[in-house]
């Protein structure tokens, strides 16, 4: 039988193990995560912890992701055919998502949500030529993931790599906000503004969709953040989205 302190230690030790570090002092300057975009609100600093976990799973899988050199110019190119894979279910996006994003120097992780952790994405750099994007079904909906996608992929092109980004539901840093715009922006054009405030009716919807090439879904989700249309409205048209046990 293990002593109290004999199993703190290694409890410590298998945690550390996990993380990667071999002391409590590295793993508080690699792990706290001062630099991540919700350092701001002292509403998640007792979820660092949860938050630290799911991002090194992330990691974890993205080390086996086998990824070319980063390239800037390949990787946004990329998220032209992505956009058009929103039209499809996970069986054909994923494996082309995460073949896409590799190419260009990416690997796209998708790790299932843990307690504690109320987060949507994240993006980090994990070598000066390899990034990661993290995801979760965190909403169960297509227009919440392909948002949250392209949200990442924004702060991969955008913002520095030395900064991770871990992102949850507030925003009141100028970079969350331009990865927003960028993910809204990419989805559905600015030109079609105007435009998109007249979608009243669930045909409108369809049909506007199909024109610009993107799942009905993600335009009903992004009608309904503008308020457009109420939150109850055109539901049916979102893809929902669950795990599958292997």
């Amino acid at each position: 039988m293990i002593e109290p302190k004999s199993h703190k230690v290694e409890l410590l030790e298998a945690v550390l193990s996990f993380f990667g570090v071999a002391a409590v002092e590295a793993w508080q300057e690699g792990w706290s995560m001062p630099q991540f975009a919700f350092r701001k609100s002292p509403a998640f600093e007792g979820k660092k912890g949860a938050m630290a976990t799911w991002l090194r799973l992330g990691e974890l899988e993205a080390q086996k992701i086998e990824c070319r050199p980063f390239d800037k110019a390949t990787f946004r190119a990329s998220l032209d055919e992505i956009r058009t894979l929103t039209m499809t279910g996970p069986d054909q996006f994923v494996p082309r998502m995460i073949e896409l994003c590799a190419i260009s120097g990416v690997a796209v992780v998708l790790v299932p949500e843990i307690k504690g952790a109320p987060v949507s994405g994240a993006a980090k750099w994990l070598t000066p030529s390899k990034a990661m994007i993290c995801l979760n079904l965190r909403g169960k909906s297509n227009d919440r993931f392909w948002f949250a996608f392209f949200h990442e992929a924004g702060h991969i092109l955008n913002d520095s790599k030395k900064e991770s980004f871990v992102d949850v539901d507030y925003q009141d840093d100028p970079r969350e906000y331009q990865a927003n715009q960028f993910a809204a922006s990419l989805l559905i054009p600015t030109n079609y503004d105007q435009e998109l405030r007249g979608l009243t009716t669930y045909a409108a919807v369809v049909g506007f969709a199909r024109r610009i090439g993107i799942a009905p879904g993600i335009v009903v989700g992004r009608l309904q953040r503008e308020g457009v249309i109420e939150y109850r409205q055109f539901n049916g048209l979102k893809q929902h989205l669950q795990w599958v046990e292997d």
